[in-house]
């Protein structure tokens, strides 16, 4: 059975080649629009579903389609891929001396033998991140892609220099929740 990642994210892709099968790429744009009014977990789920279903919809044969996302919130707040060197520098200075929630949603869409299954899910992760100072956000900011990274960061790019503690699943923080991609794959691939 073919295995599809709805997603274009180097993350992804290589977490995804560490469960050692096979799969293609393939991601269709849709609209990334978040309701910071609603619930933040259904939210980030309701986007991995939406990657998701915009691949399984065109493909007709026998196949398993992984969508995912990942949200970084703190006090209600939402915080996005930032908009220019301001808004991450503002970014990063709220989450300094303090700890935010990283939540990374997961929608497994699978057609085997005529019957659709679906599997939504989501996990969420503390993040605790060391007071910084202006000049290590600057540098931080000068020094790395925030532009693309949701809360201007990526610990597995050495921002977890300036994490001093999570509660939760490093993967999930990276933007790939791997233990329950594996378990769910293990219950339809065979």
């Amino acid at each position: 059975m073919r295995i599809i990642l709805a997603s274009t994210s180097p993350r992804r892709k290589e977490l995804m080649e560490s469960l050692k099968v096979p799969f293609d790429i393939k991601s269709l744009n849709t609209e990334e629009i978040i309701d910071e009014n609603k619930n933040h977990y259904d939210e980030c789920m309701r986007l991995a579903k939406e990657k998701a279903m915009a691949v399984f919809n065109e493909e007709k044969d026998d196949v398993i389609v992984i969508g995912s996302d990942t949200i970084v919130s703190m006090n209600g707040k939402i915080y996005g891929k930032p908009k220019d060197y301001q808004d991450a520098f503002n970014m990063l200075k709220e989450f300094s001396n303090n700890h935010h929630e990283v939540i990374s949603s997961l929608c497994i869409l699978v057609r085997k033998n005529n019957q659709v299954f679906e599997e939504l899910t989501y996990d969420k992760c503390k993040v605790f991140v060391d007071k910084l100072s202006d000049t290590e956000i600057n540098g931080w900011i000068k020094e790395n892609d925030v532009y693309t990274k949701a809360g201007a960061y990526a610990i597995q790019e050495g921002f977890g220099k300036y994490i001093n503690k999570i509660e939760g699943d490093y993967f999930s923080i990276v933007g790939f929740p791997l233990n329950k991609v594996y378990h769910l794959l293990k219950k339809y691939y065979q």
